[in-house]
C-alpha cells in the first residue's frame, strides 16, 4: 500500500478559539444529519489521532504514531487542517530515523505545507515549509484512519451496517452510544475519499475482503466523539508477518472557530528546490516489519 498524502501527517494547531458548537439540527436523531449540520465556513473540530502497527511474527514490533490538531469544515465538508505528528517505534529500534522526525502540515485549498520530518534538513536557507507533491513530503503510519466519520456517505453507509449498539460511556462532556459492525476494504475504497488516498490505489481481489472493524461512539448530539477501526493483513510470502493496523481518533471541540491558512510565501520552498543528496530516506515504517 502506498502511503498517504502529507494532509494526514502534521502537526499542532494556532491558537484556537473557545468552542463555540455549532447547533445540531432540532431532530438530529440522524448522525448524518447532525454532522452536515457542522459544515460551515470557518468552523471545525479538534483531533486526537493514535495509530499502532503491529507485527504478529516471531519478532513482534509495535510502531505508535499519533496526530493532533484541528479540521476546518466548509459547505461541504473538511476543508483545511492544521495538524502535528510523532513516532515512537519499538525501543530496540534506538533512536527513532530521521524520516519519523516530528512534523506539522497545514492543509489549504488542496495544497499542503509541511514543517520538519523527512526533509527538514534539505530546505534551502530562508524557508520553512514544503509545498506538497504526490505523497512525498512525510513519514506516515500505514495505521491511519481508513474509516473516516466526517465523511456522510461513509458514515451513512457504516450505520445501515451497524450490529450492536451500547453504552459508550462520557467523551467531550456528553454520555456516547457505541455502534459497532465493519466494511471491507474494497466497500471503503468505493466509498471514501479517505480510504481511496490512504490506501492509493485500488485493493486486489485477495485485499478487497478484508474486513476493517470499527466501533464508533456518538454523543447524545449524534455528533461523533470517537472511532477505533482495526484490520488484519497477511504479508506472508513478502515475509512472515501478519499485521495488524489499529486506529483510535477522538473528536471533541464541535463548532471551534478556526481560520486556517497558507505559510507566507517567502518562507515556503517546492520540492525541486530541496538539497538532497544521494541517500533515499525510503519507507522504514514498512522496513521495521520486513524480516
Amino acid at each position: 500500500m502506498r502511503r498517504t498524502t502529507a494532509v494526514l501527517t502534521g502537526a499542532a494547531v494556532a491558537a484556537l478559539a473557545i468552542p463555540l458548537l455549532v447547533a445540531a439540527p432540532a431532530n438530529a436523531a440522524d448522525p448524518v444529519a447532525a454532522l452536515k449540520g457542522q459544515f460551515r465556513t470557518g468552523y471545525g473540530v479538534k483531533i486526537t489521532e493514535r495509530a499502532k502497527l503491529v507485527g504478529d511474527g516471531g519478532n513482534p514490533r509495535t510502531v505508535y504514531g499519533r496526530v493532533k490538531g484541528v479540521l476546518e469544515f466548509g459547505p461541504s465538508g473538511v476543508v483545511a487542517s492544521d495538524l502535528t505528528s510523532s513516532f515512537e517505534l519499538p525501543a530496540s529500534e534506538g533512536r527513532a530515523p530521521e524520516p519519523f522526525a516530528p512534523s506539522r502540515t497545514v492543509t489549504v485549498k488542496g495544497t499542503s505545507y509541511t514543517q520538519g520530518g523527512v526533509y527538514a534538513g534539505a530546505l534551502p536557507e530562508g524557508k520553512k515549509w514544503l509545498r506538497g507533491r504526490d505523497d512525498a513530503l512525510a513519514m506516515v503510519n500505514p495505521a491511519q484512519k481508513l474509516f473516516d466519520p466526517l465523511e456522510p456517505a461513509t458514515l451513512r453507509a457504516a450505520l445501515a451496517r451497524a450490529t450492536s449498539a451500547r453504552p459508550g460511556g462520557t467523551l467531550d462532556g456528553t454520555r456516547t452510544v457505541v455502534r459497532s459492525g465493519s466494511l471491507t476494504l474494497g466497500e471503503l475504497y468505493r466509498i471514501s475519499p479517505t480510504a481511496r488516498a490512504v490506501l492509493g490505489s485500488k485493493p486486489s481481489a485477495k485485499s478487497a475482503p478484508l474486513r476493517v472493524s470499527w466501533r464508533l461512539y456518538l454523543g447524545a448530539d449524534q455528533l461523533p466523539r470517537r472511532v477505533v477501526s482495526s484490520y488484519v493483513q497477511s504479508v506472508r510470502g513478502l515475509t512472515s508477518v501478519d499485521v495488524t493496523y489499529l486506529n483510535d481518533t477522538e473528536y471533541g471541540g464541535w463548532g471551534v472557530r478556526s481560520a486556517i491558512k497558507a505559510p507566507p510565501a517567502a518562507e515556503v520552498a517546492d520540492f525541486d528546490e530541496l538539497k538532497i543528496g544521494d541517500t533515499d530516506p525510503g519507507n522504514p515504517g514498512l522496513n521495521l516489519f520486513l524480516d
